[in-house]
């Protein structure tokens, strides 16, 4: 009888000490179904300034100056998390993070404006397809000045932040997020 009652008592103290919670496949491929993950946000501003000479033949110069804002996310897509970027051991977890990418370009035409022009000669004023012009070109000095910033490396480990807070949360002690490597990238922040 008493040794029933030992062996009764610890398996209840065995019993009442494990609180772990044991996670549920589904729990971990969970994170799938956030899908893209915005983890950075830039405002960024530029301001234009173009000289239309024109041809030989006119006479006459234009000249511009216009502002604008872009509004530029960055995060990771995590619907793109395969089953073989997640490998589980005990309550250690290791995922391999799909790549950062540029998530929206925005320029908010009700940001853009004209700060100043500058039309003599016999030339025309600037036009709505002129602007669109100069407007395109601000666009493109925009996204060379995102590489310069590493929008994509910020968005990268805000990212990876956010995983270990999941898996945590999901009672995993160690959670290993592994990056895309830079060689692997596509830093192309051009489209």
């Amino acid at each position: 009888m008493k040794n029933w009652l030992f062996l009764s008592l610890m398996l209840l103290m065995l019993a009442s000490c494990g609180d772990e919670k044991e996670v549920h496949e589904t729990e971990i491929y969970q994170i799938r179904a956030i899908g893209t993950l915005s983890t950075m946000e830039y405002t960024l501003g530029k301001v234009i300034h173009w000289d239309d000479k024109g041809e030989w033949y006119t006479f006459g110069d234009r000249k511009i100056l216009l502002s604008c804002k872009a509004v530029v996310k960055a995060g990771v897509n995590l619907g793109a998390i395969k089953e073989s970027d997640i490998e589980v051991k005990g309550n250690q977890i290791t995922i391999q993070l799909p790549p950062p990418e540029i998530v929206s370009f925005e320029m908010d035409p009700d940001l853009v404006r004209t700060e100043m022009t500058d039309v003599n000669g016999f030339r025309s004023d600037f036009s709505q397809v002129d602007k669109s012009k100069v407007l395109q070109k601000g666009e493109e000095s925009i996204r060379k000045d995102l590489k310069k910033l590493n929008i994509l490396d910020e968005a990268e480990q805000n990212a990876k932040i956010f995983i270990i807070d999941f898996y945590k949360n999901l009672g995993f002690e160690q959670v290993i997020v592994h990056e895309t490597p830079k060689d692997k990238r596509n830093t192309n922040v051009d489209r």
